[in-house]
């Protein structure tokens, strides 16, 4: 019987149920306690919100949608430079600003070309210091090819 006491507590409550199905309604409530307490819980919320309810149905004062037309056209629509006046908008994009320029500059540096300049002459080449072996040659060998060009060197 507890299906049946929630299927019509609503209209129970809006004193719609009449006949037998309300004596049976009243009854099943009489004797059970937590149907009971289900029907006085909804009658509980029932009356607040009927008190929650506006008396008549609200009509805004005259002139209201006049007034209201013509605060929006007279505001118009914001251009783009009100939004770079923002202050948070503002401070956003100049992290953002930062920020990329950081990313470029490190991007810079990483990916420039080291440039290795030979020397012109046998003696900016043994200033610059010893000979990296080079494709596999012998570093002893380069250094021999080295004294043998500033032994022959003339100029």
């Amino acid at each position: 019987m507890h299906r049946s006491v929630e299927d019509h507590i609503e209209e129970f409550l809006e004193g719609r149920l009449e006949g037998p199905e309300r004596e049976a309604f009243e009854a099943h409530v009489a004797t059970c306690r937590q149907c009971y307490d289900l029907a006085s819980q909804m009658r509980v919320h029932s009356e607040l919100l009927h008190a929650f309810r506006a008396p008549a149905e609200l009509e805004p004062p005259p002139g209201f949608y006049a007034r209201v037309m013509r605060r929006v056209e007279a505001e118009g629509r914001p251009s783009f430079w009100n939004l770079l006046l923002d202050p948070v908008f503002g401070r956003n994009l100049v992290y953002a600003s930062a920020a990329l320029v950081i990313l470029m500059g490190v991007f810079l540096l990483a990916t420039e070309p080291v440039s290795h300049e030979l020397a012109s002459t046998p003696v900016q080449a043994m200033a610059a210091g010893p000979a990296e072996s080079v494709d596999g040659e012998n570093l002893q060998t380069g250094r021999d090819s080295l004294l043998v060009t500033l032994a022959t060197f003339g100029e």
